[in-house]
C-alpha cells in the first residue's frame, strides 16, 4: 500500500482516538481510553509526527456563516497564457489557493471568497479571464457547506476494490443515504471584528492558548473563551482535525457529479477508507476530493466510472500540488468601520489588464 512506515495496532487506536476525540484532547483522557501509560501515548504521539505520518492539526472553520462565501473556478488556460493568469492570481485578494488541474478543464483550480451579498463578483471575474482570453473556458461551484474524513489507516491493507464496486448497486437500490453534517441553507450569526482576529490566529497557529490569544487582542481569558466557545457552537470553527500524510507517493483526484441520488452516491463514496472531502453547492450537486496512494489511482478511475448511469453531470479533474496565500490576508478584508466584508473587485479589471501588459 506504500505506506511511509508499518503501522501497528497501538499506533491505529491512538490516531483513531484523535480523529474521535479531537487533536486537543489530553494525554490523560487518551491514556484512560486505550488503557495505555501516558508516557506510551506520548512517546507513539511524537514518533508518528517524527516520521511525518502525523501533521500539524489544523482548525477548520465555515465562514459562510460570518457572510463571506467561497467559490471555486475550474479553469481552462488559453495558449501560451500561464505566466498572465498566475501573475493575475497572486495579485487579486479576494484568492487565496490555486493548483494546476488537469481533465475536462486543463488548466487551474481556484479557490476565492465573496461577501455573501455580492454574489457577482466572482462569476464576473471568471468571465472577465475568459473575455481578455487568459482563459478560455471555466466552471464555477459555489460552496455552501463541507465535511472530510481522514484514512481509516487499519482498513488500507485489506480494501477490496471488487467488494466496493459490487456494494454500489446494492446501495443504490436501497432508500439508505448518507447522514451529512452539512447545511445546506446556512444563516449568518453575529459577529464582530475580534471574533475574526481569533479565528485568524487560530487557523494560523492551531496551537495558541487562550492566554495568547487575550494578550492579542487584549481581552480576559475569560472573554477569549466565551468567544471561542461562540464560534464553535455556531459552528463557525469545526474544532481542530487530524491531519495524516500516511503514503510515500499519493495523487489527488477530484470527482464532480450531479444527481438525484447525490446522496446515495456520497454513502457508496464514503466508504472508501482514504482521505475524501465531500463539497456541497445544494442537496443534488457536490464534489469529492480523494488522496489515495498513486497506486490506487487506476483502480479508483475504473469503479467510479461506474457512477455514470446514476448523475445527470459527472466528471474527474487531478489536481497538483498548489499556491497557498495564506489566511491573513482573507480575514484582513473585513472592516471594523462598516462591519462588512471589503473585497476591491472594482480593480479586478485593472489587475488583468496591467498583467496582460506585462506579459505581451
Amino acid at each position: 500500500m506504500s505506506m511511509k512506515v508499518p503501522l501497528d495496532k497501538l499506533d491505529q487506536e491512538i490516531l483513531l482516538a484523535l480523529e474521535e476525540l479531537g487533536t486537543k484532547v489530553s494525554t490523560r483522557k487518551l491514556s484512560e481510553k486505550l488503557n495505555e501509560p501516558g508516557r506510551t501515548i506520548r512517546y507513539r504521539i511524537s514518533k508518528l509526527k517524527e516520521k511525518g505520518i502525523l501533521c500539524k492539526a489544523k482548525v477548520q472553520t465555515h465562514e459562510r456563516k460570518l457572510g463571506l462565501a467561497e467559490y471555486i473556478i475550474l479553469a481552462t488556460l488559453s495558449p501560451h497564457n500561464e505566466s498572465t493568469l498566475k501573475t493575475i492570481l497572486e495579485r487579486i485578494p479576494a484568492i487565496y489557493y490555486y493548483a494546476p488541474t488537469y481533465g475536462k478543464y486543463e488548466g487551474y483550480l481556484i479557490y476565492t471568497v465573496y461577501p455573501i451579498n455580492t454574489p457577482r463578483i466572482i462569476p464576473d471575474l471568471a468571465a472577465e479571464l475568459k473575455r481578455q482570453g487568459v482563459i478560455s473556458d471555466f466552471y464555477l461551484f459555489d460552496v455552501v457547506d463541507y465535511q472530510r474524513k481522514e484514512a481509516k489507516l487499519a482498513e488500507l491493507e485489506s480494501w477490496d476494490w471488487e467488494k466496493w464496486s459490487a456494494s454500489l448497486s446494492k446501495i443504490m437500490a436501497k432508500s439508505k443515504e448518507i447522514d451529512l453534517k452539512m447545511e445546506e441553507f446556512p444563516q449568518m450569526v453575529s459577529f464582530d471584528s475580534k471574533d475574526t482576529l481569533i479565528l485568524r490566529h487560530m487557523v494560523e497557529n492551531p496551537e495558541i492558548t487562550l492566554r495568547e490569544l487575550g494578550k492579542i487582542l487584549d481581552l480576559s481569558q475569560p472573554q477569549v473563551h466565551n468567544r471561542v466557545k461562540k464560534l464553535e457552537e455556531s459552528g463557525i470553527i469545526r474544532g481542530h482535525k487530524l491531519s495524516l500524510a500516511p503514503y510515500e507517493s499519493g495523487t489527488t483526484v477530484i470527482l464532480f457529479f450531479r444527481s438525484k441520488s447525490a446522496r446515495k452516491i456520497l454513502l457508496w463514496l464514503d466508504e472508501l477508507p482514504y482521505y475524501h472531502q465531500i463539497t456541497m453547492e445544494s442537496s443534488s450537486h457536490f464534489f469529492v476530493q480523494i488522496f489515495l496512494p498513486s497506486t490506487q489511482t487506476n483502480n479508483l478511475l475504473y469503479q467510479i466510472k461506474n457512477l455514470r448511469e446514476f448523475t445527470d453531470e459527472m466528471f474527474v479533474q487531478f489536481l497538483l500540488k498548489g499556491e497557498h496565500k495564506g489566511y491573513c490576508h482573507l480575514i484582513d478584508m473585513y472592516s471594523e468601520d462598516t462591519e462588512s466584508w471589503r473585497i476591491p473587485y472594482e480593480e479586478f479589471t485593472d489587475i488583468i489588464e496591467a498583467a496582460l501588459k506585462e506579459t505581451k
